[in-house]
């Protein structure tokens, strides 16, 4: 029995990687008619860089989106002049020691594209999911080059409290190598950039922005896309995804040679999913938090949608699993998932579950439950 493993981190507590690596060996040590495909996946957000091969990884100190200097990674390809950014590793809200999109800024991220462009990279991929900023990109824009300008001549560079200022745009310092470079956009999310589904309504109060402030800040965003059509003539806000990462997508799109790409159709082409779930009986995937947003594009599901295409059997694994939430959905719907399985094996709080040895204990116990299930099936047939 073959089963393709392609399972979402459960964040905070286990990668991608040590999900399908712990399955792997599992299966290697107990089950001798079960063969896995492993598979690291990610569709934007934290763990991105994992799925990539073929590319150096650097660690450098950088700037994160509160002006700290930390360290993090990033994948090169000098050969192909390519390089692979995880937004969250530079300016992520696990890179913060505090939350405040007031001042939280993208800079850092164009500090380091800015040394790559440098070191002559002309293509990036950037994984937008798990930012701490709400700046619209006007910090990794000021980086590169453009000038941005309150009414008073002051410079505008970082957070809301910059966006908000912004009379003017001053392109005429651009760095050289940007105008020769182009970038891959790859989102977990679809939200537009302004009003009640766009960055700041959506995104901002886990960046910690209080909810009686959402209007205010929008506002501001309303006002900087008004400023930037009057000179460009574009307008980039109503593009599916250009909210993601506090509407740096949205910068990116608007003064960038960008295009935008679904994170989970991005990830399942890269990886070629597709040709592996054809090669397999049965298809394991999860996340954390088997609930309704997990059907809004999110990667497992797609993958699960995917494997119905080709009529195999889907296995869902999540921490929590929302059942109100999911019977909500019709039962075509419903209907990708042949089986969900919470790991949790008793009653716990929060930080014990996402405990990592707790969480491999947890993992394990349920992943052999599964497995002893699939192999009385086998001996029955």
């Amino acid at each position: 029995m073959k089963i393709l493993v392609a399972v979402n981190e459960f964040k905070g507590s286990l990668t991608s990687r040590e999900i399908a690596e712990l399955i792997s060996k599992l299966a290697n040590e107990r089950y001798k008619n079960i063969e896995i495909e492993p598979e690291v996946i990610a569709d934007g957000g934290d763990g991105f860089l994992d799925i990539f091969n073929n590319f150096s990884e650097k660690e450098v100190l950088v700037t994160n989106a509160m002006g700290e200097k930390i360290k993090a990674s990033y994948l090169v390809d000098y050969d192909n002049k390519k390089a692979v950014i995880e937004v969250a590793e530079i300016i992520g809200l696990k890179k913060v020691s505090e939350k405040n999109p007031y001042l939280a800024s993208t800079y850092g991220l164009g500090e380091v594209i800015k040394s790559l462009l440098q070191e002559n990279i002309r293509d990036f991929i950037i994984g937008l999911g798990g930012s701490a900023t709400n700046d619209c990109g006007i910090g990794m824009l000021s980086a590169l080059g453009y000038k941005f300008f309150d009414k008073n001549n002051n410079e505008c560079i970082h957070g809301i409290n910059a966006l908000s200022k912004i009379n003017r745009i001053d392109d005429s310092y651009l760095n050289e190598n940007l105008k020769n470079a182009k970038f891959t956009l790859v989102s977990d999310v679809e939200n537009i950039l302004c009003g009640q589904e766009g960055a700041t309504y959506v995104f901002s109060k886990q960046k910690g922005l209080k909810e009686e402030n959402f209007q205010i800040v929008d506002d501001y965003v309303n006002k900087f896309t008004r400023i930037v059509y009057n000179k460009y003539n574009t307008n980039y806000s109503n593009i599916l995804g250009s909210g993601a990462a506090g509407g740096l997508a949205y910068g990116f799109l608007t003064f960038t040679n960008s295009e935008i790409k679904k994170g989970s159709d991005f990830m399942i082409e890269y990886l070629k999913i597709e040709e592996k779930i054809k090669e397999v009986e049965i298809v394991i995937t999860g996340e954390g938090k088997l609930d309704l947003q997990s059907f809004m594009g999110k990667a497992p599901i797609e993958i699960a949608r995917l494997a119905k295409k080709y009529k195999k059997s889907v296995i869902f694994l999540a921490g929590t699993i929302s059942d109100k939430e999911i019977d909500t959905l019709n039962a075509s719907t419903k209907g990708i998932i042949d089986a969900s399985f919470s790991i949790l094996r008793g009653i716990s709080t929060l930080d014990e579950a996402m405990n990592k040895v707790i969480a491999i204990s947890n993992l394990e116990n349920t992943v052999s439950q599964v497995f002893n299930l699939l192999e009385i099936f086998k001996d029955e047939q």
